[in-house]
């Protein structure tokens, strides 16, 4: 059976994360709050006559805090959304990228699905969390807040029977609204994305995103 758990985790791209774990130092209550609502646990078993399968995916989120705020500068990215940050001493940041909830991503003036651009503007960093307003190139404004996380991913048959453990580290928040939602036909509560950005060092591409891939698998 660990066999056929290791195969399903290959078969979708199980990677082991390209960055080193930030340590994570305590942080105000709403960042703890925001890293709490990204974390996911899910488990499913399937038997048959022959054969039988389990699979267990527990995904958690902690705020990783800096004495030097600087440090949060950088390259965030996963598929379909990507932030290029800069963090200034005082905690001032601002930065422009896309976001594309479709999963494709947005190339000079060519783009993959609905990429909408933006801007980052009066963005603010305190205790790990990240808020800000998002500029869309169509003019229309959303509130925009996010939370620096080490990210753990764990997947096995079951809680004691582990496979693979990796940590990223990386911005993580919860998307929904009018401002992406509306190109689908849906209202902006129909939906919320849980959505983990890992940072990308200059020039390498971010490990596979196994959150949506995987819960996929169980749902």
């Amino acid at each position: 059976m660990r066999i056929l758990s290791l195969l399903i985790v290959t078969a979708i791209g199980l990677t082991s994360s390209s960055q080193a774990q930030e340590v994570t130092k305590p942080s105000g209550d709403r960042a703890g709050q925001l890293a709490i609502s990204l974390n996911k646990e899910k488990y499913k078993k399937k038997e048959t006559k022959w054969l039988t399968v389990e699979l267990y995916v527990d995904v958690r989120h902690e705020v990783a805090s800096k004495a030097d705020l600087t440090a949060y500068s950088g390259l965030y990215e996963t598929e379909g959304y990507r932030l290029d940050l800069q963090v200034s001493s005082n905690g001032g940041a601002s930065g422009s990228g896309y976001d594309n909830p479709a999963g494709g991503s947005y190339s000079g003036d060519r783009s993959d699905g609905p990429s909408i651009k933006f801007e980052l503007r009066d963005g603010r960093i305190q205790g790990g969390l990240l808020t800000g307003i998002k500029v869309y190139e169509s003019g229309d404004k959303r509130k925009f807040e996010a939370v620096f996380v080490n990210r753990t991913v764990t997947v096995g048959k079951n809680k004691n029977d582990i496979d693979e453990r990796n940590t990223a580290f990386g911005l993580g928040f919860l998307e929904g609204g009018a401002v992406i939602l509306n190109h689908f036909g849906k209202s902006p509560e129909q939906e919320k994305n849980r959505v983990f950005m890992e940072r990308n060092r200059r020039g390498l591409h971010p490990s596979v995103d196994m959150h949506a891939g995987l819960l996929y698998l169980l749902m």
